[in-house]
């Protein structure tokens, strides 16, 4: 998923290190993970990161939790009850959901399922799976189902969603999506990498 203040930050960087050259490479999280380690990409930064890591490989990368960001479910227009502005994650257990292509967001729906289990107790049924943002805002407009997502994300788009869909956040205790960074340990560039990181957490906190 996009992160909508990249290229705030990113500006920013570039103010402070006008030599420094940065290229932003669009990848799933397990692609990151690899082109990571095998030196291609300098950083990594994406939701449920962590859960991309296979066991031997944790030992060779450095992660640093960006943030926590809320969990919102968008519903098609009308199609949600207007009765309660909060609702619960239960209350969509006989929903469709939409869930995200591997290739675009790989972890997705293993988080997607987790997350259903174990703050709705139910199994969520994945209607169809969506290969981008636009895909996704398309889906929920032609009412096929129910998404999960970070607010921070939607927020970034919220004109958007707000066209196509109602969204609600959840509020239960362990409903949030969590943003890493990972890296190479070691790297001959670790303090450039910290002081982006740096930049990156000023602005995710004020955004």
């Amino acid at each position: 998923m996009t992160i909508a203040f990249l290229p705030v930050v990113l500006s920013r960087f570039r103010e402070q290190h006008p030599l420094v050259e940065i290229t932003v490479l669009h990848q799933n999280n397990r692609a990151q993970v690899e082109t990571v380690l095998n030196g291609s990409i300098t950083l990594g930064i994406g939701f449920y990161l962590s859960s991309a890591l296979e066991e031997d490989e944790q030992e060779e990368v450095s992660a640093r939790l960006l943030l926590r960001s809320p969990v919102v479910i968008v519903c098609p227009k009308n199609r949600c009850s207007p009765r309660r502005p909060i609702r619960k994650l239960k209350d969509f257990r006989h929903d469709k959901f939409l869930s995200i292509d591997p290739e675009y967001g790989f972890g997705y729906e293993q988080w997607l399922r987790g997350f259903c289990e174990r703050l709705g107790g139910f199994e969520p049924e994945i209607a169809a799976l969506a290969d981008s943002h636009e895909s996704l805002i398309g889906m929920v407009a032609a009412g096929r189902g129910v998404f999960l997502g970070p607010e921070i994300a939607i927020r970034g788009r919220e004109e958007s969603w707000r066209s196509v869909g109602d969204y609600y956040l959840l509020t239960k205790p362990g409903s949030h999506f969590e943003l890493f960074a990972i890296w190479k340990k070691q790297s001959q560039v670790e303090p450039i990498i910290s002081q982006f990181i740096d930049v990156l957490v000023a602005e995710v906190k004020s955004a």
